[in-house]
């Protein structure tokens, strides 16, 4: 895969890279303010402990020497303090008292302040930083200035090593994460771009093929079995669609050659007034059957559109099913069926009329289609406080098992033989769910093969809407 500007590897390098550059940056700021804190913790600890012992050393100085003054006791104490110290007394309005040794190099002033507590400072001279401690102490019986100086240039080049080092080292450090980061990132996405090159190479006549699934229980065997997923439903969709069109082809071609057959031979000598009408009867069979099919196909579409309207209302669902049962009696007389209806009064719900009489209509006709002459069909309608049921139960053929978990899925026939010869594109129990699902209402079926079969709708009662939007809707009717 060729690397472009665009590319996700180069944008994950690069945010490696900014990560690391941001880490390294952050670190050494960090690393460099607290090592100076540290040398600057540990040079005033030190000499504040050199402070206590020189003031401790005076207070107890031995009985036989009670005799020396102040400053050969100073004198005597020098070698306490160390070589890189100086320490200087002087009396509190500022007469010098004593200056150990090599305190010529140094003039370092008392600070503006009273130095009751140790006040700790840093001056520069000569060139040369100085740590100082200035402290009012109590020696030989008197209130004294304490002054305790000391170079710090080591520390000072030890900092400014630190830092050239971490100037030196980072732009290493920041090109070795720059590789690091393209090479982990090439080595992750590696097996995304195995995945998309063995989807490209999957086309649509070999969609029963799988992307490898990788065992590493991480995003990538997740995607990869999402991807498989799509790659199953998709092919479940294209031949489902494939014996659709099969099927309607054959059903439209069938249509299409008996209407020619039946126009041609009536064409083709004169005939008698009665046999014209039974050829002109036959063409609108046939214009009927394709009609219904070409409904369906409009239904199946209006439910694939992202967006559609509803033409939401107040519908007297006990009316609705009267009426569809009504104009389906003719249809249950020629074949001589008991049609039965239980409708409960005042059964109101919320939806399109429409929608809901192709509903109750797909569910009566499939009864009367597939249950033999002489059947019985029992339609009832019932109503609680919050949901209303509909029943459509027939004696008929019934349905397979195996064939029941399928019977809502779109084109599926289960016997495509004889629901040719019905007239059935397998797309009517398909549209009714589509209905029920809009309404929010569940539609199921159970079966006996040879003994029947019952479809059970529930939808929300009226009752559950607000008092308000039902006046609203009642008054529109």
């Amino acid at each position: 895969m060729k690397l472009t500007l665009r590319s996700l590897r180069l944008k994950l390098a690069v945010l490696y890279t900014v990560f690391a550059l941001i880490s390294m940056v952050c670190l050494g700021c960090f690393s460099y303010v607290y090592m100076n804190y540290a040398l600057e913790t540990s040079r005033q600890a030190t000499m504040q402990a050199r402070e206590e012992r020189f003031v401790r050393f005076i207070e107890t100085w031995p009985e036989k020497d009670k005799t020396l003054s102040l400053t050969e006791k100073l004198d005597r104490l020098s070698i306490a303090i160390a070589a890189t110290d100086v320490i200087q007394v002087y009396e509190l309005d500022g007469t010098p008292i004593y200056s150990s040794p090599g305190s010529s190099a140094f003039k370092v002033p008392w600070p503006n302040q009273s130095c009751i507590e140790r006040c700790f400072g840093l001056v520069k001279q000569y060139g040369h930083s100085i740590r100082t401690l200035n402290h009012v102490v109590t020696m030989d019986g008197r209130k004294l200035r304490l002054s305790l100086s000391g170079k710090i240039d080591e520390h000072a080049e030890m900092m400014e090593n630190v830092r050239n080092s971490y100037l030196l080292f980072c732009p290493l450090l920041l090109i070795a994460s720059a590789v690091g980061g393209f090479v982990l990132s090439d080595r992750a996405l590696r097996p995304v771009r195995r995945m998309t090159a063995e989807a490209r190479s999957i086309g649509i006549h070999d969609l029963q093929r799988r992307l490898p699934v990788p065992n590493t229980s991480d995003e990538l065997q997740v995607l990869a079995e999402t991807w498989n997923e799509l790659l199953e439903r998709l092919h479940i969709a294209v031949g489902r669609l494939t014996q659709f069109t099969e099927d309607i082809s054959h059903d439209l071609g069938t249509t299409i050659t008996v209407m020619l057959t039946t126009a041609s031979l009536a064409l083709h000598r004169k005939r008698t007034a009665e046999e014209y009408r039974a050829a002109l009867r036959t063409i609108t069979t046939e214009c009927e059957a394709t009609s219904r099919l070409l409904q369906d196909l409009l239904a199946v579409t209006r439910a694939d559109m992202v967006q559609q309207h509803i033409d939401m209302q107040l519908v007297p669902l006990s009316e609705l099913v009267c009426e569809v049962a009504d104009n389906l009696q003719a249809k249950a007389d020629l074949k001589h069926q008991t049609l039965q209806t239980t409708i409960a009064p005042d059964a109101w719900t919320l939806g399109d009329p429409s929608l809901l009489r192709r509903m109750v209509g797909i569910l009566l006709d499939n009864a009367i289609k597939y249950t033999p002459e002489q059947g019985a069909i029992a339609v009832s309608l019932t109503s609680d406080l919050q949901h209303i049921h509909l029943k459509v139960q027939d004696n008929g053929i019934g349905i397979a098992p195996e064939a029941l978990p399928r019977i809502f899925d779109r084109f599926y026939r289960v016997d495509p033989s004889r629901t040719q010869e019905e007239g059935s594109s397998g797309l009517g129990l398909a549209i009714a769910q589509w209905v029920a699902g809009v309404h929010g209402a569940t539609i199921s079926a159970s079966s006996t093969q040879g003994n029947g079969s019952e479809f059970s709708v529930t939808m929300p009662h009226a009752a559950e809407l607000p008092s308000a939007e039902l006046a609203s809707l009642a008054a529109d009717l």
